[in-house]
């Protein structure tokens, strides 16, 4: 047998009883933390392990619920149901799966019963009370999901308070209603589609009018009008009109352009100047037209003159002109004709005294006129056309289509389009403008349904896996090796006591290790130590040779091993 064999069975023998020679406080703090140690691993592999799990289904009843997790069982996809909302959850990996197993299914989330609810049994005790809360809360589930079924609406709530009526009152108060929505994201409501859904709640309740039901969305946002008449309503309707009109005029250019340009080479703006004023008008004239009697009225009276009784004929005409009939006097101082005598013509004329009246009323051409201007009236409208430059050639593979300018007569063409969309007044002083200008390549923009690097369960899976793995080798360069370390460091015999090395803060010096052969190999000393200190001597034969009996009878197979190799080292 060698010198060097034995050692290395003695320090073997040593290495496996250095855990005895701890007391047993320490013995016991390493076990404590080896478990620790072990259980700390063990859930932080479980930890990376474990599926982030998410709603797939809320609402459902219980039957609901059990059809759904037979049909999920069915598929193999693990499910648990939350305690805290009830809702049905699975792991984020599988969420459209299992939406599509329910759906294939049939099983869908059904809400609040509305009018289902008035189906069933009522009981024979139930109250009229009961009843009419029923039946009111039934309406408001109904009228929800009505709503509801609006596409910018994702959910909505609808409370309704209707008034008992009563025989001692003579006038009862009015019903009145909330809605509360729930838009989309990035979706609004316009305001004919706020007054459409307050008509409907009104027309749905007896003796509830529009104006007594309010609106509200998921950001307490009043929706609804007080007054429909007041200056902020009308204001806001005139400014939806207007845009409305604009919307109108440059849906038009668009489409009118597009087969010329191509889709997506023109960009229109129109800016619509209208008057909301209204205006009446009444005129009356009369006719520059020569009147025509439309009747007449003669009266006469008293002793008329002897041509006039004696008039005749036809109204006009000579036979009934004053003295027509009388014998006109001879010219030249001549004497009358027949001895007739002068003096009694005028007797006759000077005696004849009458009254006459006429009354007569004409047509007057007269034009009465009311005129009502139409509103809202367009004053003016301005319109800017922006257009891309026209494919010159077909596009070559990798490289895209080469494009050129419009030229003056182009442009000429597609103004003149332009003024005929939007039927363009120069009197009015609509303005049009038409730009040919190349557009600017579009941006790659990111799609919206795309979740953040921070929300995508597949990061967060590697993510928590590389955390547990860096936990665990923490764990073990970190806690568990120091602490090992210090709990089996060797111990140095002082006085009657063992101690670890370097108790003090000094660093022990190297001793005289005794061999099996008791040959002794000197060591140099520390300097901080004087060599006249000696450590007590190691252990004798006797106490080695008991060691050695211990350990083959605890271990023979590592005691064969040693004997095996010390034959083999000595040939």
């Amino acid at each position: 047998m060698s010198a060097t064999a034995l050692p290395k069975a003695a320090n073997a023998l040593r290495d496996l009883g250095r855990f005895q020679d701890i007391p047993v406080v320490r013995q016991l703090a390493v076990f404590i933390l080896a478990a620790a140690a072990i259980a700390l691993g063990l859930w932080l592999f479980f930890w990376t392990q474990k599926p982030d799990y998410v709603a797939v289904q809320a609402g459902l009843d219980a039957k609901s619920t059990a059809q759904a997790s037979e049909a999920l069982r069915g598929a193999q996809i693990p499910f648990k149901l939350d305690a805290a909302t009830g809702a049905l959850t699975v792991p984020a990996d599988q969420a459209g799966a299992a939406r599509m197993t329910m759906a294939s299914a049939g099983i869908t989330s059904s809400g609040p019963a509305g009018f289902e609810s008035l189906q069933g049994d009522q009981g024979f005790g139930t109250s009229q009370f009961v009843e009419n809360a029923r039946y009111q809360h039934a309406m408001e589930i109904e009228l929800a999901r009505t709503i509801a079924q609006l596409r910018p609406v994702r959910e909505a709530r609808v409370h309704l308070a209707m008034p008992k009526p009563s025989a001692f009152t003579r006038q009862n108060e009015p019903a009145s209603a909330s809605v509360v929505l729930q838009l989309g994201a990035g979706q609004t409501l316009e305001q004919n589609q706020i007054d459409a859904i307050e008509r409907l709640v009104a027309s749905s309740v007896p003796d509830l009018s529009p104006e007594h039901v309010t609106v509200v969305d998921q950001f307490g946002r009043l929706l609804s009008q007080d007054d429909p008449d007041s200056a902020e309503a009308v204001n806001a309707k005139q400014f939806e009109q207007q845009r409305r009109q604009e919307a109108l005029y440059v849906q038009r250019i668009e489409e009118l352009l597009a087969p010329m340009t191509g889709p997506g080479r023109v960009s229109a703006k129109v800016s619509v100047d209208m008057d909301f004023a209204q205006t009446e008008q009444a005129s009356e004239t009369y006719g520059p037209q020569p009147a025509i009697v439309r009747s007449e009225q003669l009266s006469e009276s008293g002793n008329l003159s002897a041509s006039n009784a004696n008039a005749q004929g036809v109204p006009g005409s000579a036979s009934n002109t004053p003295n027509a009939n009388n014998t006109a006097a001879p010219a030249n101082g001549a004497n009358p004709a027949n001895g007739a005598a002068p003096q009694q013509a005028n007797a006759n004329a000077g005696n004849n005294q009458g009254s006459r009246s006429t009354v007569r009323n004409y047509e007057i051409d007269r034009t009465l006129t009311h005129t009502r201007q139409a509103t809202p009236r367009i004053r003016r409208v301005t319109a800017a056309v922006l257009v891309d430059n026209v494919p010159a050639g077909s596009a070559s593979a990798g490289k895209p289509a080469a494009t050129r300018a419009l030229n003056d007569g182009e442009l000429k063409r597609i103004e003149t389009l332009v003024q005929q969309a939007i039927g363009y007044d120069q009197q009015r002083g609509d303005v049009v403008s038409v730009v040919n200008a190349p557009f600017a390549p579009a941006a790659v923009e990111t799609p919206q349904d795309a979740l953040p690097l921070w929300q995508d369960p597949r990061a967060l899976n590697i993510a928590r896996m590389v955390l547990g793995g860096l936990a665990v080798l923490g764990l073990i360069f970190f806690v568990l090796r120091p602490a090992f370390r210090a709990m089996l460091s060797p111990r140095v015999a002082v006085g009657n006591a063992l101690v670890p090395a370097g108790v003090g803060g000094q660093v022990m010096p190297t001793v005289t290790a005794e061999m099996v052969d008791d040959d002794e190999v000197p060591v140099k000393l520390s300097p901080a130590y004087s060599p006249k200190p000696v450590l007590p001597p190691g252990p004798g034969f006797e106490q080695k040779l008991q060691t050695a009996r211990e350990v083959a009878s605890t271990d023979p197979k590592r005691v064969a091993q040693v004997v095996r190799e010390m034959v083999n080292s000595d040939g």
